[in-house]
């Protein structure tokens, strides 16, 4: 009998706020992989992903804090460091002895530093459009995204907002980011997380020290100990090559994998390509002699 494609949903209190998540696959298991989805998205992101993992693996996704169905942080609070004590609490939460971490462009960078933090418990890293160095160009193309409007009288309507950010993707395929992205709203579409992210005005409260210590996402990445695979999309505008190349280079063993047709939001453009990467690479590791 095939497995359901349709993810097991929860609600699970950690560090003080409430996270909405998703689960495939099997639900007893103490190792599981964990897909975290890049700013001004949601767990939506995994929803074909999802599916084809849990047939081999416990998966699971959340919607970060200050997205999605989770809780926004009361004050602000949407550093690095927040969102990786966030990820240290879901795991002990769930009561996950190891984990495999899939991060999407924030979530990897949240990844990166929850592994070097944590190396006893990370068996494999899969960072999807993310490296410490990021284009300016594409970050300032997202943040004129989500200024386009505040909301859109119909889902026709925002993929032709969306459509001049991402001029590679077929319609499918910007619907799909459109989706995740926003939710349903008095008959039209608003967008999926703290009104605060789309606040130009708006700045980060002053790290502690605690805070600091992930603010150099190369330090933590020198730090990494577990197989590691980065996934870039071809027609990605965030993140060049050499920046791919140079982490590639300084984490030893790790490999890199191109997604054809796809740009920054790999997860929503090739979702079945992505999958398959993943597998692959995790039967590969599985696989390797002790």
């Amino acid at each position: 009998m095939a497995a359901s494609t349709k993810p097991r949903e929860d609600f699970i209190e950690a560090n003080g706020l409430r996270f909405h998540t998703r689960e495939w696959g099997e639900a007893r298991s103490k190792h599981a992989v964990i897909m975290m989805h890049g700013y001004a998205e949601t767990s939506d992101v995994w929803l074909d992903v999802g599916p084809d993992l849990g047939r081999e693996f416990r998966s699971i996704s959340f919607d970060l804090r200050g997205h999605g169905q989770s809780s926004y942080a009361s004050n602000q609070d949407y550093s690095r460091t927040a969102q990786v004590e966030d990820l240290e609490a879901l795991v002990e939460q769930i009561g996950l002895r190891s984990v495999t971490l899939v991060g999407h462009a924030m979530g990897g960078a949240n990844a990166i530093c929850y592994a070097a933090e944590h190396p006893e418990s990370v068996s494999a890293l899969v960072l999807v459009e993310t490296a410490p160095e990021m284009l300016r160009s594409g970050m300032e193309s997202l943040r004129r995204l989500v200024a386009t409007a505040s909301e859109f009288r119909s889902i026709e309507e925002a993929i032709e907002a969306f459509r001049p950010f991402y001029p590679y993707a077929t319609n499918d395929q910007i619907q799909r980011r459109a989706l995740a992205g926003l939710k349903s709203e008095n008959g039209g579409y608003t967008w999926d997380f703290d009104p605060i992210f789309r606040d130009a005005t708006a700045r980060p409260i002053a790290p502690d020290p605690g805070q600091r210590r992930f603010h150099d996402l190369w330090d933590s990445a020198d730090r990494l100990q577990c197989p590691l695979m980065i996934i870039r999309g071809s027609e990605t505008d965030m993140m060049t090559p050499e920046a791919i190349q140079r982490l590639h280079r300084r984490v030893i063993g790790s490999r890199v994998s191109l997604i054809e047709e796809a740009g920054h939001p790999v997860p929503t453009d090739q979702p079945s390509m992505l999958a398959l990467n993943i597998r692959e690479f995790l039967q590969s590791i599985a696989n390797q002699p002790a």
